[in-house]
């Protein structure tokens, strides 16, 4: 068992001199006004060192493919964290099985509409409510229930997340290449240059990202005594494709600019994704999901996600109208009987960052 630091360990980089990662779209203009670094620095400070509770993982913002500001904090007795450090994705995971869906429509493996049993049947496994579509599965309005039970509600009618949706998608992907769904992903991503994300099998802590010798992010859990539990992960096929995949900040900001830059798509398929296809309830209101991402327009266009397991918690922001990218890696989880103390900071530093973004905007129609 560790207990908690006492001490702070306080490290804030801001980086604006050179590019570190590659533009989503290098002949693109940033059609928001440039961030006042040093006033959103001043703010995103104020809320981790005032949070009523600690932080501990990476939090990276960039935009215009330069990092303009990283925050680090480690667990007493750990190793230093940097935004190349592996942590388990958990529900961010879904933002990469959904493009590799995607893909599969693009290559016409897979029909958004087509009855997920169609598949099931040519692949001989069990099969599910026949009104079931994959375009239902991706944004989790299907009411796929587990095998002998009944459907949670007619197919299409409703929102409600489903990790074993994704399963089957994977399932379904997994009989369409014929190949093992872990190799498909790393394929893809790898067709891409996109290796800060990885798709494997097994424990976690053997796992490495290609090409990053940086050690895993190791997971604790927050107990009511104030002692962090460590957690320890075997990646399964079910786990994988829903919460599964291991990532850093820097690769999963990457991903973000390649998936919002028009590079892993067709424009037809992105644009199927981030269309909002279907409400749903959420402490941020009016909210809607389309293909593995949450949607929200408004005042501002806004694709995110956020994750949660037990020693990880994590929330991805993209603004592509200004190539804006907000990463938050936690290796440490709350206790999920309080949301506001779980995902606080990550929505003050949301509102905090849109409300810089929309300001900055209004500024620039004032003054073009």
């Amino acid at each position: 068992m560790l207990f908690l630091d006492k001490r702070w360990r306080f490290t804030c980089m801001l980086v604006c001199a050179l590019p570190l990662f590659a533009s989503a779209n290098e002949n693109s203009r940033v059609t928001q006004s440039s961030i006042n670094v040093e006033v959103l620095t001043r703010a995103f400070d104020k809320l981790i060192v005032t949070n009523d509770r600690p932080f501990y993982g990476v939090i990276l913002l960039v935009q215009g493919g330069k990092p303009i500001y990283e925050y680090q904090q480690t667990t007493e007795g750990q190793k230093a964290l940097s935004s190349a450090s592996p942590f388990l994705l958990a529900s961010q995971s879904k933002m990469i099985t959904a493009a590799v869906v995607l893909n599969a429509v693009d290559e016409g493996k897979l029909l958004l509409n087509k009855p997920l049993n169609d598949y099931l049947a040519q692949a001989k496994q069990a099969l599910y409510h026949p009104d079931i579509t994959i375009r239902q599965l991706l944004n989790h309005s299907s009411g796929i229930a587990p095998i002998g039970q009944n459907n949670r509600f007619t197919p299409g009618s409703q929102f409600q997340y489903s990790n074993l949706g994704y399963e089957v998608l994977a399932q379904v992907l997994a009989y369409q290449y014929q190949q093992p769904f872990a190799q498909r992903v790393n394929q893809y991503l790898g067709t891409h240059s996109l290796t800060g994300i990885r798709a494997s099998l097994g424990a976690i802590e053997r796992v490495q990202l290609s090409g990053n010798a940086a050690m895993l992010a190791p997971g604790f859990a927050m107990q009511g005594d104030g002692v962090l539990e460590p957690i320890k992960y075997e990646i399964s096929n079910a786990l994988l494709p829903g919460g599964g995949m291991l990532g850093s900040a820097a690769g999963l900001v990457e991903y973000l600019q390649a998936l919002h830059g028009g590079k892993l798509l067709s424009a037809r398929s992105y644009q199927q994704m981030i269309t909002p296809g279907i409400k749903r309830g959420h402490r941020w209101k009016d909210l809607y999901y389309g293909y593995g991402v949450q949607i929200s327009e408004q005042s501002i266009a806004e694709y995110s996600h956020s994750g949660y397991l037990p020693g990880y918690q994590s929330l991805s922001l993209s603004y592509p109208e200004s190539q804006t990218y907000l990463v938050v890696m936690e290796n440490v989880s709350w206790p999920l009987d309080d949301m506001d103390r779980v995902f606080g900071l990550h929505d003050k530093l949301r509102n905090a960052l849109r409300e810089h973004l929309i300001s900055s905007h209004i500024a620039e129609k004032i003054n073009p």
